[in-house]
């Protein structure tokens, strides 16, 4: 959804008219919401403003109600790109500024998303084929469950849930219902019928993957480790792959594990690049710091001031690169 609304500046003689051109080329604004397909605000993804030549003009963080904005943007063609999470999927969108009547204004545009989670983007995954025997009146509970997540969230989970009762081993309907609740942060709710749905199929990389963030958000690490090495194992290429890799990486962190957290993060990286989010290089920084591989350590650093030019403390941040590239001499 767009919405264009143009603001007239007052043009002033002498320098202030020089002024007040230059301002209006350079004083554009894109702002909006991310949603998901339920038209929930998602918040903490991650937003790039790129040029036509895909370089970064700027990045920044939907907020908590999943806004999001970039101001004092040229008038031109201006790529807004939301990066997936793992839950749902990224998306751009291609914005055209154009300059006030007169080149004396500028110009506030409102570029919303909507975005679709990944069982919805048509991408195969080839741990997930299942065949089960399903009683009609389950099956019928359940389609009525996925159509209405769409529209009525609860309602939704509540039709799963009547499927799952009519039919307890009902994996299609134990993994939606869980991985439903993790997209609106319940997860404790979906620990249960994630596991239950793995070990009705154990080869559902989607149900691992659900669960390993569910319970890493639960601070169960340990948990966490061995069902998200289960989903990589299952699947190493799947889209979901790069983000169960990030949160592996950061539970062996968080559970003094740096040697096998390294080449996890390193490959979450390689994987997904800028979709996953920049504490992958803190964490790796963390890493190298601590194995006096000080060289790398900077450089994790840059990277992480590079992909998040408006970090709080980034002039702390460069004062530890400095040290570092010291210390690598």
């Amino acid at each position: 959804m767009r919405q264009i609304i143009t603001l007239l500046i007052v043009a002033t003689v002498g320098w202030g008219l020089c002024d007040s051109t230059a301002q209006a080329q350079t004083s554009n604004t894109i702002m909006g919401t991310v949603y998901d397909s339920q038209r929930r605000p998602v918040p903490d993804l991650w937003v790039e403003a790129l040029d036509e030549a895909n370089s970064q003009l700027g990045r920044t963080r939907t907020d908590a109600s999943g806004r999001y904005s970039f101001n004092r943007l040229s008038s031109g063609i201006i790529l807004i790109r939301v990066a997936g999470n793992g839950i749902v999927r990224g998306e751009t969108q291609r914005v055209e500024l154009t300059p006030a009547t007169g080149g004396s204004g500028s110009t506030i545009e409102t570029v919303d998303f909507y975005l679709k989670p990944f069982s919805e983007s048509g991408t195969a995954t080839k741990a997930t084929a299942f065949a089960q025997e399903v009683p009609p009146a389950a099956r019928t509970a359940y389609d009525d469950g996925v159509k209405l997540l769409s529209s009525d969230a609860q309602g939704g989970l509540a039709k799963l849930k009547e499927a799952i009762g009519l039919f307890p081993d009902y994996y299609a309907a134990l993994s939606k219902y869980g991985l439903e609740c993790v997209k609106q942060g319940q997860f404790e709710p979906a620990v249960a019928p994630l596991t239950k749905a793995i070990a009705v199929n154990p080869k559902g990389q989607d149900s691992y993957y659900a669960l390993g963030v569910a319970q890493y958000q639960l601070k169960k690490l340990p948990e966490s480790v061995e069902t998200l090495k289960q989903m990589v194992t299952l699947d190493p290429q799947s889209p979901n792959a790069p983000f169960a890799r990030y949160f592996l990486g950061m539970a062996l962190v968080k559970t003094g594990k740096p040697t096998e957290a390294e080449p996890e993060l390193k490959q979450a990286y390689e994987q997904g690049r800028t979709n996953i989010p920049t504490d992958v290089h803190m964490a790796l920084a963390q890493i190298y710091g601590n194995s006096k591989r000080y060289k790398e350590a900077a450089d994790q650093l840059e990277l992480f001031l590079k992909e998040t030019p408006d970090a709080r403390d980034k002039e702390r941040i460069r004062g530890l690169i400095s040290q570092l590239r010291a210390k690598a001499k």
